[in-house]
C-alpha cells in the first residue's frame, strides 16, 4: 500500500511539473510576440484588449454590443454573455471555434449568415442579423465588439462591463 501512494504520488508531481513548463512555455511564446508580457487570469485568457485594428475604436465595440443584445438579436443564439446556448450558436468569448479571429472576417460571416449545416446545430445564422435587417455598419460594429470579446475575457474597456444584466441593451 505504501509504494502505491508513492506511486501516485510521485505521478500527480510529474503531472504538476508538466503542467507548470507547459505554462512557462506559452507566457515564454506571449512575451515573444509583443515584447511584454500581458495580463493572463488564471485560466490564461489575456485581460486585456490587443491593439485595435485599423479603423476600429471602443465606441465602435462599445456601439456593437449595444446592437449585439438589441437590434441585432445576437443574444437569441448566442447568449447574453456571448456563452453560447444549446442547440442554437456557438460561443464568442475568448477565441472563434470555426472561423479566423479578423474583424473583416466576423462582419463577413454576419453580412451573410451560416447555413444550418454549416452551424453545427438544427439552426441557421440569419444574414444581417436576427431579423436581417442590419446595416452594414451595424454589421461592422457587432463584428467588432465580437472581435473584441473573442480577444479577451470579460470586457475592460472604458464603459465596458463584465455582465449584461437581464435581456436589456446596456446603456450607454
Amino acid at each position: 500500500m505504501n509504494a502505491r501512494w508513492l506511486t501516485r504520488s510521485s505521478l500527480l508531481l510529474l503531472l504538476a511539473a508538466v503542467s507548470g513548463v507547459g505554462r512557462v512555455a506559452a507566457q515564454d511564446s506571449r512575451e515573444g510576440r509583443s515584447g511584454t508580457t500581458p495580463d493572463y487570469d488564471e485560466d490564461g485568457q489575456p485581460t486585456k484588449l490587443p491593439s485595435l485594428p485599423s479603423g476600429m475604436t471602443i465606441a465602435t465595440i462599445r456601439e456593437g454590443d449595444s446592437l449585439f443584445h438589441g437590434k441585432g438579436g445576437c443574444v437569441t443564439c448566442h447568449g447574453m454573455e456571448a456563452e453560447g446556448m444549446p442547440a442554437s450558436g456557438s460561443s464568442l468569448r475568448s477565441g472563434l471555434h470555426f472561423i479566423p479571429a479578423d474583424w473583416h472576417v466576423i462582419d463577413s460571416v454576419i453580412v451573410a449568415g451560416i447555413s444550418e449545416p454549416m452551424t453545427r446545430s438544427p439552426v441557421a445564422m440569419p444574414p444581417r442579423g436576427a431579423q436581417s435587417n442590419l446595416t452594414p455598419e451595424e454589421t461592422r460594429r457587432i463584428a467588432a465588439y465580437v472581435w473584441a470579446i473573442s480577444q479577451v475575457r470579460g470586457e475592460p474597456w472604458p464603459g465596458g462591463h463584465q455582465r449584461h444584466e437581464g435581456g436589456a441593451a446596456p446603456s450607454r
